[in-house]
């Protein structure tokens, strides 16, 4: 997984116009008129209308195969993603910055797309585009939020600091979106061959009394399984397996340099869970090794509830809560 280091960033990334019939995009600034802009609109806006069609056919399949303006690597991408659930762009005018990447190519980000058999209110999601110098799409990935990201590479305390956080910022995209897609060699191939995974179910669980008046309502208990590699992944393909769709967001991201570590990060997020068997919120600790710039290997994960049965935060400092997998636990 490449670094894509981004060498600008820009206040106002995206609008949305409330717009009927097609949706459109269209770049505003942050690449010059030439034929590479007009590849990039002409593809996204393919790919808007190719989406769209297939969603209001209800296709079960997606077949990309005669696409042209994808590589290989993002068709195989798109196609998992809808097998897990179909997608629609919004009917909307979608207007976009364009950064450029220092690496080489180009990148758009905060186009909404939908996700049509997620709930309600996780249905709206944001959509991370990629492409080669000359307009190709060369990566798709579901974003983090805007002013999440914004807010991370504005505490830079260099230009490698910036340039990891960047890194580790797409990272998490591209992690997240192999839960959706259930991509599971890519989830395999960055964690850490010995890492440290703890994972966590929470069960509804009954007292005396309510078993007594035949009430399952009462509180709240967490299961907590600490797992290595293998485990996890097992876990992970039956959990795969036995799940129509999977619909993971990652929400208020954070991203901090570990004292004393030169080239490990830790990653503070709030993981909201679907599947079509079950559902959660959680805290998500990561620590991730950043020694090989190009290929980021998480060496801990551990997951936390963020909400009580009363529906009050749990945690309310992850920072404080996570502390002793921060330092304390080194591959």
């Amino acid at each position: 997984m490449k670094a894509r280091t981004i060498s600008l960033l820009i206040l106002t990334w995206a609008f949305f116009l409330t717009a009927k019939g097609n949706p459109t995009f269209r770049i505003v600034d942050g690449i010059p008129e030439g034929a590479t802009k007009t590849a990039i609109e002409q593809n996204v806006n393919d790919l808007i209308s190719f989406i769209n069609q297939n969603a209001d056919s209800k296709k079960k399949k997606l077949d990309m195969s005669a696409v042209s303006y994808i590589s290989p690597r993002v068709k195989e991408t798109v196609e998992h993603m809808w097998q897990s659930s179909m997608m629609k762009f919004p009917d909307a005018d979608i207007a976009v910055s364009c950064l450029k990447v220092v690496t080489g190519g180009f990148q758009v980000r905060g186009i909404p797309l939908d996700i049509l058999n997620a709930d309600e209110d996780q249905e709206r999601q944001e959509l991370t585009i990629d492409f080669t110098n000359g307009g190709q799409i060369s990566n798709v990935a579901i974003a983090i939020e805007m002013h999440r990201y914004q807010a991370i590479m504005s505490k830079k305390t260099s230009d490698v600091d910036y340039a990891r956080k960047q890194a580790i910022v797409n990272f998490v995209e591209d992690f997240r979106t192999a839960y959706n897609k259930k991509d599971i060699d890519l989830i395999e191939n960055v964690f850490s061959s010995n890492a440290l995974i703890i994972t966590g179910r929470i069960v509804t669980r009954a007292t005396s009394k309510d078993l007594a008046r035949n009430k399952m309502n009462n509180y709240v208990d967490v299961e907590y399984d600490v797992l290595n590699k293998k485990q996890y992944i097992d876990k992970l393909k039956r959990i795969f397996k036995n799940n129509k769709f999977i619909n993971v967001k990652f929400s208020d991201v954070t991203v901090v340099k570990l004292p004393g570590k030169e080239d490990i990060y830790g990653v503070y997020l709030k993981q909201d869970w679907h599947t079509s068997r079950y559902s959660d919120e959680g805290l998500l600790y990561l620590k991730v090794d950043f020694r090989d710039k190009d290929f980021p290997m998480i060496q801990v994960r551990v997951w936390k509830p963020f909400r009580d049965a009363n529906g009050n935060i749990i945690i309310s400092d992850p920072k404080a809560d996570f502390s002793s997998f921060m330092m304390d636990y080194d591959i």
